[in-house]
């Protein structure tokens, strides 16, 4: 009997989850782009920058798992793991540990493929 779970199922959920933190990040994202669209306000300052690059892969990495899911994991990690211990403060693990889903129900897709 095959089980609830199979791999391409996982897959699925993997997928879904990246178009919805893509949508939930791309969102916070566009309106932190305000920094540098206002043109009473100075240049934001290199950290602001940096920050805003960290998450740019970060979302960059939701759309790639589309089409090379390892390269796009891997993208994920990177970016949630440069961006969220920046700003995420005392909950940042919280925010990783959720932006990073994706990827870890990935890597139990793969498993179960492997098995």
């Amino acid at each position: 009997m095959e089980t609830l779970f199979t791999s391409q199922y996982l897959r699925g959920i993997a997928r879904t989850l990246a178009i919805a933190e893509l949508l939930l990040w791309g969102a916070f994202f566009v309106e932190h782009l305000g920094w540098f669209s206002d043109p009473a306000n100075a240049s934001p300052p290199a950290t602001v920058w940096l920050r805003q690059l960290a998450h740019l892969t970060l979302l960059v990495g939701y759309l790639v798992i589309w089409k090379w899911e390892r390269q796009g994991a891997i993208i994920i990690l990177i970016g949630a793991l440069t961006f969220f211990p920046l700003i995420g403060g005392p909950h940042a693990w919280w925010y990783t540990l959720f932006a990073v889903s994706p990827a870890i129900v990935l890597f139990f897709a793969w498993r179960k493929k492997s098995v």
